[in-house]
């Protein structure tokens, strides 16, 4: 079956729009009919998603721990219609190991996965700006249900987004706007290609602990569409698990 979902006329928010994830979710959106408000650091790869597609992809390009200009860039994407939901994809992953513990690295990686995404929704979330009904997504880990040794900061991050959202959707459910997580394993993504460059052996130790291989960005950007999508009005404050198995050996 080829489910196809139509986002036309739906406008929406993807943070971290340059690269991995985000980029694949910015993508699929607009090919979708969406407007999608892309938020990442690089222009020339929201300018790349641009010239894709002219029509859908309004590039927004400042750092998204930026909450003035978060807050400004969301006013303004609403002036054109009201949002209906967004997608927080932007995260750093940085090696944290408890006797080298670094308290600014630390402090980087919560404040870019957990509070840009909660500070993301609530802007999004405004009467001002919000259409009715909405959906909104932030992507945690399984570093946030299992632990990864020396990623300390990473996992109380990615644990953070799935407590975050449980709340969240309890507070906007009479509004009727949902709020849900994913919750990816190992994604083949620029990021993951860095790590396993760092630490040789890596790439075959995660494609073994994964008893369906590595996942691709496409996977978990389908899973996103459909939790944005209608026929996933009834889920609210869930942590879905997209990872090949690995959380369950």
């Amino acid at each position: 079956m080829n489910i196809k979902f139509d986002f036309s006329g739906r406008r929406y928010i993807v943070s971290g729009a340059t690269s991995g994830i985000g980029r694949q979710v910015a993508a699929d959106l607009a090919k979708a009919g969406a407007v999608v408000l892309a938020i990442g650091r690089r222009k020339e790869r929201t300018d790349e998603l641009k010239q894709q597609y002219p029509d859908n992809i309004v590039p927004a390009n400042f750092d998204i721990n930026d909450f003035e200009s978060l807050k400004i860039n969301i006013e303004q994407f609403a002036e054109s219609g009201k949002i209906n939901g967004s997608v927080h994809c932007a995260g750093i992953n940085k090696f944290t190991p408890l006797r080298a513990f670094n308290w600014n690295d630390a402090e980087q990686i919560i404040r870019t996965s957990l509070y840009a995404g909660i500070e993301m929704i609530r802007d999004a979330t405004s009467k001002k700006v919000s259409a009715e009904n909405g959906c909104h997504v932030m992507l945690a880990s399984v570093a946030g249900i299992k632990g990864e040794i020396g990623f300390t900061a990473y996992s109380a991050a990615k644990s953070g987004v799935i407590g975050a959202v449980k709340s969240l959707a309890l507070e906007l459910a009479p509004k009727g706007i949902r709020v849900n997580s994913i919750t990816p394993g190992w994604i083949s993504t620029e990021m993951s290609e860095a790590i396993n460059a760092r630490f040789p052996g890596n790439a075959d130790n995660m494609k073994s602990q994964h008893p369906l291989g590595v996942g691709s960005v496409e996977d978990v950007s389908n899973l996103a569409i459909f939790l944005l999508s209608d026929e996933a009005k009834w889920i609210t404050g869930s942590n879905v698990i997209i990872d090949g198995g690995y959380s369950i050996k």
